[in-house]
């Protein structure tokens, strides 16, 4: 059973510019969410510690991932602060946006027994960006590497979920010691280590490199269609894109996470799992949105 810690929320989504915009579709979701969606259809139990507001956003969210299996007994329900809001401006590179943080910052420490069955503990950088959720986050790492539970960390960080509004390294550095697994998307890696004018290998290399200085076991950074580059530490492996249509990319890097999930826990290796990971962004790839229904078929070749 994989555990996931962080944001649960609704995207309000426009094509249209911030500031003449007046037209949003609502989604909901969050990352972490998304990932154990996926991860329970094909089969794997999931598990999410979270917290939402007292309002039908919330309410949605928690009924849509107990319909496809996620076991949803640890989200917190706040009865002041309502769900955490992302506004994404649509474009054709990184989407703009913005975020009303809400209920999401004041996470509780769980009891215990959400430790139990569980093999990976999956951490989104949300979390981390707020000094009260930070020490507590701090206290579910420990508890869970005492319990000898693998962590896995995605480094989803921006500067705007950040209190202060710049991504504090520090607390991502703290995290990254304990990381037995993460995946960083290109996008990702640049807003953690600064943009760098190599050629794409060259430059997939040093961010690699970087991720594994700071502690982590095992890398996978995703470049959308160059693939996935994988790494142990003593080599970098090429994973070509598996993608024959690409309709909409939302919601492919959570599939990837979830069919590397699958793949790890069913004692493949780590290469392996990112190939099944990479199958499944390609599938998730056909579809409009992240509302993708997955079954163990879309892994066979």
């Amino acid at each position: 059973m994989v555990l996931f810690v962080g944001e649960l929320l609704a995207d309000m989504i426009t094509e249209e510019i911030f500031d003449a915009a007046e037209h949003f579709e609502l989604k909901i979701g969050g990352s972490p969410g998304n990932i154990a969606r996926y991860l329970a259809q094909l089969g794997i139990p999931t598990r999410i510690l979270s917290k939402v507001g007292n309002d039908i956003i919330g309410e949605r969210i928690i009924d849509k991932l107990s319909q496809n299996g996620v076991d949803t007994k640890y989200i917190q329900i706040d009865n002041f602060f309502g769900t955490t809001l992302v506004f994404v401006q649509k474009t054709p590179g990184s989407p703009d946006f913005f975020v009303l943080r809400g209920a999401d910052r004041f996470l509780e420490l769980p009891s215990e027994d959400i430790f139990q069955g569980i093999k990976i503990l999956h951490l989104s950088c949300w979390p981390i960006s707020f000094s009260e959720t930070f020490e507590k986050t701090i206290s579910i790492v420990e508890k869970a590497i005492n319990s000898g539970i693998s962590i896995s960390f995605d480094p989803n960080c921006r500067d705007k979920i950040f209190e202060c509004g710049k991504i504090t390294k520090d607390r991502i550095n703290y995290i990254l010691k304990h990381t037995t697994y993460s995946k960083p998307s290109l996008d990702d890696a640049i807003a953690m280590f600064g943009d760098v004018d190599y050629p794409l290998e060259d430059a997939v290399r040093y961010y690699i490199g970087e991720f594994h200085k700071a502690g982590v076991k095992n890398v996978v950074l995703t470049a959308g269609k160059y693939g996935a580059y994988v790494s142990d530490g003593a080599e970098i492996v090429h994973i070509p894109s598996y993608a024959k249509i690409v309709v909409d990319a939302t919601g492919a890097g959570d599939g990837f996470w979830a069919g590397m999930y699958y793949g790890i826990l069913n004692g493949k290796d780590f290469v392996e799992s990112c190939v099944i990971g990479s199958k499944v962004a390609a599938y998730i790839l056909g579809f409009v949105g992240a509302d993708v229904e997955l079954n163990r078929d879309i892994l066979e070749d």
